[in-house]
């Protein structure tokens, strides 16, 4: 689902040190990381997503082995929660997790063209699918906007054709399942990740290596998909993302690093040793970053924790 594309030139000025080359392969380091590294827990699992309960914190992740969702009450030891439907003949391809406003949580699925949806799980080892979403979506992202309301990622592939992506509103009826789709966004590559923050909307592309902005309101205002004019920063390979409360977003840079991106586009390696920095969540309540940290088939990959200062 993700690959690794060449570096980019970086225009804009607060990106550059003195000494730095036009074009880098990792963004700068501009200020000291904002979180103190507190453990690394080994997971049996291929995690690609994680989000944090907000009611009393517990830990979920997204495995690809299993084709799970698994849950934790400590972010230490986890356990099968729910399993999703397997498509015969097609790699397991679990991505974002996210919470509804009612507590439901919300799991998307790739679906490699065929079979991409977003699947609700009410209660342990209960899961349904929305109906009435286009399978030939390749879905990532996901992030809540309000009751029975949530914005997912997406793009197709047509052979010989460039990716092209979008950003669009979903709108589900909670007793039927019943969903409908809106684009709210337009011309993009290959959205990955998007966050919320009051009227603040980011998209990662990592066709473009870059994290757009957009209000939320003027999004769901409109009646055509809006094409982004608001680049917030360039990096290479950012993923699925997370927020916190000071506009602050946090993702995966690069091949092996997780980045902060402050509010002013200054960028922070929080750290550069990951193997595949896969998802990230914030718990608020506790002022804690997670992430998910995949490895290939065979080793052990992790989840680790920071707190936020």
């Amino acid at each position: 689902m993700r690959r690794s594309l060449p570096c980019t030139r970086l225009a804009a000025s607060w990106l550059l040190l003195a000494t730095l080359a036009s074009c880098v392969s990792t963004p700068a380091v501009v200020t000291t990381p904002a979180v103190i590294a507190l453990q690394r827990i080994a997971v049996d699992a291929r995690p690609n997503g994680i989000a944090i309960r907000p009611t009393d914190g517990a830990v979920f992740i997204a495995d690809d082995v299993s084709n799970t969702v698994l849950s934790s009450s400590d972010g230490k030891l986890f356990a099968r929660y729910a399993a999703l439907p397997v498509v015969a003949g097609q790699p397991n391809s679990v991505s974002q997790l996210a919470f509804a406003n009612s507590g439901v949580l919300l799991v998307a699925r790739f679906g490699f063209g065929t079979t991409g949806t977003v699947f609700e799980i009410p209660a342990i080892d209960t899961t349904r699918a929305l109906a009435g979403l286009d399978p030939t979506r390749r879905r990532l992202g996901l992030a809540v906007v309000g009751p029975g309301q949530f914005l997912s990622t997406w793009f197709v592939k047509n052979e010989g054709h460039p990716a092209q992506g979008g950003l669009s509103l979903i709108t589900y009826d909670a007793a039927s399942g019943k969903a409908q789709e809106r684009d709210v966004m337009s011309g993009l590559g290959k959205p990955i990740g998007v966050a919320v923050l009051g009227d603040q909307v980011f998209v990662s592309d990592q066709a473009d290596n870059t994290i757009v902005g957009a209000s939320l309101a003027a999004l769901l205002r409109s009646t055509q998909a809006i094409a982004p004019t608001d680049i917030v920063a360039r990096v290479n390979d950012p993923d699925l993302m997370a927020v916190d409360e000071n506009a602050t977003l946090h993702t995966k840079c690069d091949t092996h690093s997780v980045c902060q991106i402050a509010s002013n586009g200054a960028v922070t390696i929080l750290a550069g040793d990951f193997h595949d920095a896969r998802g990230v969540a914030i718990d608020p309540t506790r002022h804690l970053l997670y992430v998910v940290d995949r490895a290939a088939a065979g080793r052990t990959s992790y989840e680790r924790m920071y707190r936020l200062k």
